[in-house]
């Protein structure tokens, strides 16, 4: 059986993008179902006891406390920059060419670690053509996660006649992500390394959970770690726009909040699809947007929303936006471990 990595890079070289047709008015295509164009609503959002979305941007921008002290409507700027983004919602292509762009070498090192034929120093040698990558993985090796006994691993034909390809194709994965997921700490320090750091945690507890589900581990992590891109293209927007309009910005409303939520959902689906992965993937990460029963999502959308789930409030609580009471309250009405979330994965 092919490998997950084989079934979502194999289609880079060799799938086009679809024909599509509409109606009237164009709209976004997922998988040949056109998605509805998001409307921007000025009205009020109801209390919740625990919205772990609209806390988890509030971290991102560094909003302590603005969970209990939001404004009820949008204020011109919050308009601004959702119709700009809704704008950009609908020209996917474009934000993956030129915003969060995949990598060629990651489909390389696929290519050929999935074919018949390679040595350890041929890929070595492909990784090698980016001393920056190549330096990276060397460094995730000799991580605690990865590390090789007590010797130091300095070469990537070692790493890769220990390891293996299948877990330095892994390795690469994981540095890509994080590099696309590094930005400029232009107005918000932590975005980008509490992004990070959450889209990782969610591809260890999706892998985790994967395998005691007898769900597929490579895939689920692969989402995991994918599964935030259409936040980070809209964080970089946001940043454009208050370039222009109020360096001195931070979301107050809620509803700007909740609507940057369901936007970022949408575009890291249609992201995906820009980039031509697997019809699965682009559905598990579809089905987040929706706001369905989990017994109707596929299995790997269903793996996705629990470990997104973990890893916010894990975050959430490590980051102290709420109490271990709120995250007792939030994990026993959603039927996660308390216990495994405050250890985490």
């Amino acid at each position: 059986m092919a490998s997950i990595f084989k079934r979502i890079f194999n289609l880079f070289c060799n799938a086009g993008v679809a024909e599509t047709t509409t109606n009237i008015t164009p709209k976004p295509i997922i998988n040949k179902l056109a998605t509805a164009v998001v409307s921007i609503p000025d009205v009020r959002v109801a209390d919740e006891i625990i919205d772990t979305s609209s806390l988890f941007y509030d971290l991102l921008f560094n909003n302590m406390g603005q969970g209990t002290e939001v404004s009820e409507g949008l204020n011109p700027l919050e308009k601004s920059i959702l119709l700009k983004v809704e704008a950009n919602v609908s020209r996917p292509e474009n934000i993956a060419l030129n915003v969060v762009r995949l990598p060629a070498i990651l489909h390389k090192v696929s290519a050929l670690i999935d074919s018949d034929h390679y040595t350890a120093e041929q890929l070595a040698a492909l990784i090698t053509q980016d001393p920056v990558l190549a330096a990276d993985v060397i460094k995730l090796v000799n991580s605690a996660g990865y590390q090789l006994g007590s010797q130091e691993v300095t070469c990537l034909q070692e790493a890769a006649v220990r390891l293996g390809g299948l877990q330095i194709k892994s390795m690469v994965l994981t540095v890509v992500m994080k590099n696309i997921t590094e930005i400029k700490p232009i107005y918000f320090k932590l975005f980008g390394q509490h992004l990070w750091q959450h889209s990782l945690t969610t591809a260890l507890w999706a892998k985790k959970l994967a395998k005691s589900k007898g769900e597929d581990p490579d895939l689920a992590y692969f989402l995991g770690l994918i599964h935030d891109v259409g936040k980070i293209a809209l964080f970089k927007l946001i940043v454009d726009e208050m370039n222009i309009s109020d360096p001195e910005f931070r979301p107050s409303s809620k509803i700007f909040r909740q609507m940057m939520t369901k936007h970022s959902l949408r575009l890291s689906a249609l992201i995906a699809q820009s980039w031509l992965l697997p019809g699965p993937v682009v559905k598990a990460l579809y089905e987040q947007s929706e706001t369905v029963s989990t017994q109707h999502l596929s299995s790997p959308g269903k793996l996705l929303v629990e470990a997104n789930l973990y890893s916010e409030i894990y975050l959430l609580l490590a980051q102290n936006y709420i109490s271990q009471q709120q995250a007792a309250e939030f994990c026993r009405d959603n039927q996660l471990d308390i216990n495994a979330c405050m250890a985490g994965v």
